[in-house]
């Protein structure tokens, strides 16, 4: 029987360093999604500006990262890995910091926040959608090490167990956006009816960053059992 070899002998370690690195950025900017909307919930809108401000400086560094992967990606025939994966792999995972930046930048750019009764649930939404962030850099590692172990089943099915978690986070980011949104149904007669539709965006921004993250999920799930 032939032996499959090991994706190192395919491709280098250098883009999938680079993923990894990537990934750890856009959480970045994700772990400054709280931040940013506790200092927007106490209305210290000058603080919630310079929490953007590293937001936008992390998206940035995200943006160079990017462009280095898809520079360092070999060309040619792939034996065990297809280009394109990977590819498609940083364009979504760099989708999970653009998100980041475009909700923080509605909601300061109008120095909107959510009513004062929601703020708890909000947070635990938002801790949701980090934990799911934080998995999927685990899932990342776990592909490069998959690199050097000849896609060894053990340490693919690590890589599956993080995708269970990643699955698990996002269904409940749902539920928790579904209670959020029901919830600040009650106070739209308070709020202006844009600032309303604004409001429902941000909680559909922040739950497409948890979306995105487990479409990197998948895409990295599709590269171990290929």
């Amino acid at each position: 029987m032939a032996v499959k070899p090991a994706i190192s002998e395919v491709i280098s370690n250098s883009p999938l360093a680079l993923l990894e690195r990537h990934a750890g950025v856009c959480v970045d900017c994700v772990e400054r999604l709280p931040l940013y909307f506790e200092e927007a919930q106490a209305g210290r809108w000058g603080r919630a500006g310079e929490v953007r401000e590293d937001i936008c400086r992390f998206e940035g560094l995200a943006d160079e990262l990017k462009q280095d992967v898809r520079s360092n990606l070999p060309r040619g025939l792939w034996m065990s890995v297809s280009r394109a994966d990977l590819l498609e792999l940083v364009r979504v995972q760099d989708k999970v910091a653009n998100g980041v930046k475009e909700v923080s930048g509605i909601s300061l750019g109008r120095q909107l926040a959510f009513p004062a009764p929601l703020t708890t649930d909000l947070r635990t939404f938002m801790d949701v959608v980090v934990d799911v962030s934080r998995t999927v850099v685990k899932i990342i590692g776990a592909t490069r090490e998959l690199s050097r172990s000849a896609f060894g089943t053990r340490q693919t099915n690590v890589i599956l167990s993080f995708v269970s978690q990643v699955e698990a986070g996002e269904r409940r980011s749902d539920d928790l956006q579904a209670a959020l949104r029901a919830k600040l149904r009650e106070y739209e007669a308070e709020l202006s009816p844009v600032d309303a539709i604004f409001l429902y965006q941000l909680l559909a921004g922040i739950g497409d960053i948890a979306d995105n993250a487990e479409k990197v999920a998948h895409r990295a799930q599709i590269i171990a059992t290929s």
